[in-house]
């Protein structure tokens, strides 16, 4: 496979305009609590920076964000997750983008890890980009190594701090960087059907 002819997979989540029932407050798993009918979250139309966009008032140290639909992550590929963000008010959070693992039959795979570096929100209306790499081997910058056991994720990101940020997403973007970190004319298991061979 000439990995110049392979199209970048298409893994970008919908955006939060089409509503919020698919944004989990936990971990994603479908049995998660969504941000449908939370109390700290709404939907803003006409921010200067982002245009539609989702806005949170932390309520606990931890405040999750993930998307419920199921991220493939296929052998030998890499997978960039990232999201622009700003604090409006309240404590200046750090942010990290965060995912779980998951396995056969649904279940979670415990002893991988789940969340990239954190960026510490520089100040109030500053827009910043978080950003981390999932991928199945440990390189330079790969993020969250997930080995063989996790089929999937339920990816998006974090706000770490004192309770009571109130802070404002631009939709998750999630990108196969697959081309960043193969070398040219190498075949990814999984990809041969895309060779034209």
């Amino acid at each position: 496979m000439n990995l110049h002819a392979h199209p970048e997979l298409d893994l970008m989540p919908p955006p939060f305009a089409e509503g919020l029932d698919d944004w989990s407050r936990g971990d994603g798993t479908p049995d998660s609590p969504t941000y449908a009918a939370a109390e700290n979250a709404r939907l803003v139309r006409g921010d200067a920076d982002f245009g539609i966009c989702l806005e949170l008032r932390t309520t606990a140290p931890v405040a999750r964000l993930r998307y419920m639909g199921e991220l493939p992550l296929l052998t030998g590929a890499f997978v960039e997750v990232s999201a622009r963000v700003k604090a409006l008010r309240g404590p200046l959070p750090r942010v990290q983008v965060a995912g779980w693992p998951g396995a056969l039959g649904g279940k979670g795979v415990p002893d991988l890890p789940v969340a990239g570096p954190d960026l510490a929100l520089a100040g109030h209306e500053t827009v910043a980009e978080v950003r981390a790499v999932i991928g199945r081997e440990a390189q330079a910058g790969v993020d969250l190594v997930w080995d063989l056991r996790a089929l999937y994720g339920h990816v998006g990101i974090d706000f770490l701090g004192a309770p009571g940020a109130v802070v404002r997403i631009e939709n998750l973007a999630v990108r196969d960087v697959t081309r960043r970190f193969t070398p040219q004319g190498r075949v990814l298991p999984g990809f041969e059907d895309f060779s034209g061979a």
